[in-house]
């Protein structure tokens, strides 16, 4: 029976309501295994205001853990832990999107990454590949972007040094450069998205000690302080943007939620170099309605001046919990 039931009728509202008990029948089956109830923030709460729930169970290896969405409700990560608490994996973990495609996986040893460990974007496409000896990446690690072309190649050379190069998503060159003890380290290239160089820094150990940087057409920018900045919302910032949100979502009409008078949904979303938005998507879901005016509310959202990032306008991804309040 899935975890979100929805009653209809066409001459009454339409009534959400969360049968707990009615699943859990089936999973607290032994004193071996415990259920644990989280509400959006991870937070333990009471089964009827739960978006996640977890079981635990006592294994000959340890303790196995299952972390599921409520919506579904479909599995959101399974891993297996030393300890009761959960706090050290020893084992095979893999983590799931919200849309059920696999987001990482690979083998913890005493909860630090041992051999091959992936991830992946929630489009289906492998985001990130490496080799792990005790938690540091041996050998060359590649990154891709969404759309399949190659993000990074960060290559060790030593124990202490890695050569690091980047590129933008339609495959021309963003930035290169050495890393010492995973600090950016030496001069350090960037280029605009035209190819032409837009940056040089040199670091020591992380610290930047000098920067130059030039615009699209090869003059100098002696404005370094405009080189990096966060996205920002062009009516009003951070309280234009909450302002926006407020005025824009409003509860679903029709429908009536029993267990509580608020939902958030988690919504992932990007500003492109232009400050629009490109790309939404539920993270944290509750129920079709709900995550679809959620995305309808940030997709329709006015523009953003964009982030930048030594000296080039970058996209740049957020993460907005989106609250709706239901009127007594």
């Amino acid at each position: 029976m899935p975890l979100l039931h929805i009653l209809a009728h066409k001459s009454f509202r339409l009534k959400i309501f969360i049968p707990i008990s009615v699943l859990f029948l089936s999973v607290v089956t032994t004193a071996q295994t415990s259920v644990t109830y989280y509400d959006y923030y991870w937070k333990p709460c009471e089964p009827g205001l739960a978006r996640y729930y977890s079981t635990v169970q006592k294994t000959d290896s340890g303790w196995l853990r299952h972390d599921y969405f409520v919506a579904g409700p479909s599995l959101q990560m399974q891993a297996l832990y030393s300890d009761k608490d959960c706090k050290i994996k020893n084992g095979h973990a893999a983590y799931y999107h919200a849309n059920g495609q696999l987001q990482a996986k690979g083998r913890f040893v005493n909860d630090k990454r041992e051999g091959v460990y992936t991830r992946y974007h929630s489009n289906g496409m492998m985001s990130d590949s490496g080799f792990y000896q005790d938690d540091k990446g041996v050998g060359t690690r590649f990154r891709w972007h969404r759309n399949g072309y190659m993000a990074d190649s960060i290559t060790r050379i030593n124990d202490s040094m890695e050569v690091h190069v980047s590129w933008f998503d339609d495959g021309a060159a963003n930035a290169g450069g050495y890393r010492l003890n995973n600090e950016l380290h030496g001069k350090w290239n960037y280029w605009h998205l035209n190819g032409t160089l837009a940056g040089e820094e040199m670091y020591d150990r992380g610290r930047v000690i000098s920067k130059t940087y030039y615009n699209e057409d090869g003059t100098t920018q002696p404005d370094t302080a405009l080189a990096n900045s966060d996205a920002v919302f062009n009516n009003g910032g951070i309280q234009g943007w909450r302002r926006y949100l407020e005025k824009n979502t409003r509860w679903p009409e029709k429908y009536e939620l029993q267990n509580t008078t608020q939902v958030t949904v988690g919504v992932l979303f990007c500003v492109d170099e232009q400050g629009k938005i490109t790309e939404a998507e539920t993270t944290v879901p509750f129920h079709p309605v709900f995550d679809n005016a959620a995305l309808d509310i940030i997709r329709k959202s006015p523009a953003w001046k964009p982030a930048m990032r030594n000296n080039r306008k970058i996209k740049s991804w957020y993460q907005q919990p989106v609250t709706f309040v239901q009127e007594e």
